[in-house]
């Protein structure tokens, strides 16, 4: 690969699951397929797109259809530097400490963040969001939307972010927000806040999904130290691949 090169990710057959994967340029894949005997095979071969981008795609050959018990998921390692593109259909997506841009959809699959440690796009069409977010990258748009699931997110006090969110169900939050009503529309409720400077934006939208922003404390040891540092490691710094 070369430096700076988009990894997509489309795999309409199943779950996919990224993680940090090094320094060097290059992508690691695991898949896992499951197929009863008998049924046309999902062909997986990454490859280099016309516009140079690292594809993997797994696909049926052409007039294949996919049977009930047929699946393949995916884990991809995503080395640093290296902004993400991921596509599922009903599959389940999660990103832990990819060190790039991350841009999301899945059809109708949940969707789970944590460590990223770039600008985020995430979309699922009736799937929840659970998301762990530091610090924004200055001037990023960010925005985490589902039609009709719920939206958990937790972030920290120096996310430095103009808030904007948007349902027609509950807001629950540890945060001052200025809400605004919309009778007649949906979402119908609007509420605003920022936290820490007004430095980036994130945009929080479910039209019928409850919305979840939670203060994400700092650890405190037994002596009474403060070990901020060590919980956003913890939280932010996911560098498994479980």
């Amino acid at each position: 690969m070369t430096p700076g090169q988009v990894i997509i990710v489309d795999n309409p057959y199943g779950d996919v699951h990224a993680r940090f994967g090094g320094y060097e340029h290059a992508v690691e894949t695991h898949a896992v397929l499951q197929e009863p005997p008998h049924v046309a095979h999902i062909q997986l071969s990454p490859a280099l797109t016309a516009d140079g981008h690292y594809t993997i795609a797994p696909r049926l050959p052409a007039g294949g259809i996919q049977q009930p018990s047929q699946r393949i998921d995916l884990s991809v390692l995503v080395p640093e530097g290296h902004d993400l593109r991921v596509r599922t259909g009903a599959g389940f997506i999660d990103v832990h400490g990819v060190r790039g841009n991350v841009d999301i959809k899945s059809e109708g699959g949940n969707i789970e963040l944590r460590g990223v440690k770039g600008a985020i796009q995430a979309e699922t069409t009736g799937g929840a969001i659970e998301a762990s977010l530091g610090r924004a990258p200055h001037g990023a748009r960010q925005r985490l939307a589902t039609t009709t699931g719920d939206i958990d997110l937790g972030i920290d006090d120096d996310l430095d972010a103009a808030v904007d969110m948007a349902t027609s169900a509950l807001f629950a939050t540890d945060f001052s927000l200025d809400v605004t009503q919309h009778p007649g529309e949906e979402p119908n409720k609007r509420a605003r806040t920022t936290v820490g400077r007004n430095a980036s934006s994130l945009a929080i939208e479910s039209r019928r999904g409850q919305i979840r922003l939670r203060r994400r404390a700092g650890f405190t040891s037994v002596g009474g130290a403060s070990s901020d540092a060590t919980a956003k490691q913890d939280g932010d710094e996911d560098n498994d691949s479980d």
